[in-house]
């Protein structure tokens, strides 16, 4: 098999197992169906990535780049860039009334938990998608292909997967052995209405770029992880911490889709993207 074929078989499998297995966990624990294929299909995205690496030849991680040299310092300096990088945007909203900030709680113990949520979701978050997108894919799709498509094709696909959301399951209706695989194939009816979010696909697709180009330039997967678990973290606890007012006229530039990624982030990203090529340039120039 070639290395495409694989990747496709891995993902397409996860998928098919992930719908298939749903039924009868649905059957035992009785849970949200919708809330069962998801993370069924996400537990086996992580289980299945290392037998996909030995189908692929992969003996080390540091091929996806793994590169485990100044690991911590590596996570946490990236983390407070993507932390940062998004306050300009924060601010925006705060200065314009689209996010107001609650009343401080009382204890604690409250922000403390929030805080601490907050980190370690954006952390596991940023591991498995940069281990699936910018390590196993961006690495294969570049040695098959230039690297400008790998770039493209992944981002592209990191974008899309944020919007396969298969429409509210009918709790009246009967959860089948195929009940899975309907919802799935669902999922991809919403790209008929692009149109209605499509500012946080964009904005999620440069932000995509973003994270590839870093992975291209550092050639370290953790600098693409504590990036993307910092952006997390900051949208999570903006979002805590801060009610939206649905009135505030700009809060047309914020999407749907999270109330926070949308026409501003795309802009900011691509000024960021602009700049820093303009940086990496004028080096080259001034050499």
């Amino acid at each position: 098999m070639t290395r495409l074929a694989i990747i496709i078989a891995y993902f397409c499998s996860i998928c098919v197992i992930g719908c298939l297995l749903a039924y009868p966990i649905y059957l035992v624990s009785g849970a949200n169906f919708e809330r069962i294929v998801s993370r069924t299909i996400l537990i086996l995205a992580v289980l299945l990535f290392y037998p996909t690496c030995r189908l692929l030849k992969i003996n080390s991680y540091a091929s996806l780049g793994f590169n485990k040299d100044n690991l911590t310092a590596t996570i946490a300096q990236s983390w407070l860039v993507g932390f940062i990088m998004l306050m300009p945007i924060s601010i925006f909203f705060l200065s314009c009334a689209f996010r107001l900030w609650e009343p401080f709680p009382e204890t604690l113990i409250e922000p403390l938990i929030i805080l601490a949520t907050a980190i370690i979701s954006g952390l596991v978050i940023g591991l498995i998608e940069e281990a699936l997108f910018r390590g196993l894919l961006q690495s294969q799709l570049s040695a098959a292909m230039n690297s400008v498509w790998a770039v493209l094709i992944v981002s592209v696909i990191y974008s899309s997967v944020h919007f396969l959301q298969a429409p509210d399951f009918d709790s009246s209706q009967a959860v089948l052995w195929n009940s899975g695989f309907i919802m799935l194939s669902s999922a991809f009816a919403n790209f008929a209405n692009i149109n209605l979010f499509i500012d946080a696909w964009v904005a999620l697709l440069l932000a995509g770029i973003f994270l590839s180009i870093v992975r291209l330039r550092t050639n370290n997967l953790f600098c693409c992880i504590g990036i993307h678990a910092g952006w997390v973290a900051h949208i999570k606890i903006i979002k805590s911490f801060t009610e939206r007012d649905n009135f505030a006229s700009c809060g047309k530039y914020a999407s749907q889709y999270d109330n926070y990624i949308g026409e501003l982030s795309a802009v900011w990203i691509l000024l960021v993207l602009l700049s820093w090529a303009a940086i990496i340039y004028q080096r080259k120039v001034t050499r």
